[in-house]
């Protein structure tokens, strides 16, 4: 008869296959449990070793389940997803701790969220929010993701809603009241101080700016050095309207009958979207969007 020593251990190893399959690799998954990667990677050989059999096939770019793996995973599910419901039941709703691992396009949470997300750490004090805008990041990691579905095709996990995302050129009223308004497009683009994101500059539609453009001052890939120019009256940008309708100084560039529409899309992890914070983080910020007018096309 096992004793309960060998069931805890067989737990912990058949846990960390599961995180390892899911998350793809075992660095990702030796993170997100707060391990080392040798600790992990022991609980995998431990788990082989004791089934006598390959578990994972590993490579430079991560780890597949074996057809060993794919028979024993929906039982080890099934015991996850138990072991969840226990601790759920023990965990009080103002006891929620951790951190949420948020990934998204720069500017827009600090614009359009941030300053009211005070409201889930005075509700639970223990909660800790991590935004991520780089876009190096490991995409098996983020809790959500609120991206640029163009730009980030592959993003794992489960569509919760998406949102169109209108952006404009904007410029202070100062710069304009020093340089003047410009006649139409031709006249912009010859004779007006420019900055843009990479981003848009990769794209199609924008290949008349980089052809046309004369005064091209600043490319960057970081949004939050193009509206500080903007906003330091030294021209004028392309910004999402969610990244301006905070700063009544930035105004439209009258004559200039131009916009462009991308959707952002909320991504969220299958492995934590269920869990209490997250879904708690989630509800205050459906709250937000609503009170902000930003309509959200619903997928969860």
């Amino acid at each position: 008869m096992p004793t309960i020593k060998t069931k805890v251990s067989l737990l912990k190893e058949l846990l960390a296959l599961k995180e390892v399959v899911d998350l793809g690799q075992i660095q990702a998954a030796a993170e997100r449990n707060g391990i080392k990667h040798s600790n992990m990677s022991k609980l995998i050989t431990d788990l082989e070793s004791r089934f006598k059999t390959i578990l994972l096939i590993r490579s430079p770019v991560g780890c597949l389940p074996t057809n060993a793996t794919r028979q024993l995973y929906s039982d080890i599910e099934l015991v996850s997803d138990a072991l969840n419901r226990i601790l759920d039941s023990l965990r009080e709703k103002d006891e929620l701790v951790g951190s949420i691992l948020l990934w998204t396009e720069e500017g827009f949470f600090g614009s359009s969220v941030l300053l009211e997300v005070s409201k889930l750490y005075a509700r639970y004090p223990k909660i800790r929010l991590d935004v991520m805008t780089n876009r190096t990041v490991s995409m098996a990691n983020p809790d959500i993701s609120i991206i640029d579905a163009q730009l980030y095709q592959k993003i794992p996990g489960r569509v919760l809603f998406k949102f169109k995302t209108k952006a404009k050129f904007y410029v202070t009223q100062e710069y304009l009241d020093k340089h003047g308004a410009p006649k139409d497009m031709d006249d912009f683009l010859e004779n007006y101080d420019l900055f843009m994101r990479q981003k848009f500059l990769n794209l199609p539609e924008f290949q008349f700016v980089s052809k046309r453009a004369k005064k091209l001052n600043t490319v960057s890939d970081s949004p939050s050095i193009i509206y500080q120019l903007v906003c330091d009256n030294a021209g004028i940008a392309l910004m999402p309207e969610w990244c301006t309708n905070r700063n009544s100084r930035l105004i439209e560039v009258p004559n200039i009958d131009f916009y462009y529409e991308y959707y952002l899309t909320g991504v969220g992890n299958p492995m934590t979207i269920k869990t209490p914070k997250v879904r708690e983080f989630l509800k205050l910020f459906y709250e937000i969007c609503a009170k902000n007018k930003m309509q959200l096309e619903m997928f969860d």
